[in-house]
């Protein structure tokens, strides 16, 4: 991996930490609106085989899969 990096040029990390800071914006924003409207998303609805529990374990998964790719799209932008 260091063989590829070693041959890239001093400027070429530069598109790089653009994309990658616009995807945190991104995925930042993404997650807001997910928090914002959780009711619509994850809310109770009146099926008889979805309960309280299954919502807010549906909310719970979604906000922990949106934690790590905060943290791991952070870390690209940082490491490149």
């Amino acid at each position: 991996m260091e063989f590829l990096i070693a041959k890239l040029q001093p400027g070429a990390s530069i598109p790089l930490k653009i994309f990658f800071g616009l995807m945190e914006l991104i995925i930042l924003f993404v997650g807001i609106y997910f928090i914002r409207h959780r009711e619509t998303f994850f809310g109770h609805t009146s099926d008889e085989n979805d309960t309280y529990a299954s919502a807010n374990l549906r909310m719970a998964l979604v906000i922990l899969v949106w934690i790590h790719s905060v943290i791991i799209t952070g870390i690209m932008l940082f490491e490149v």
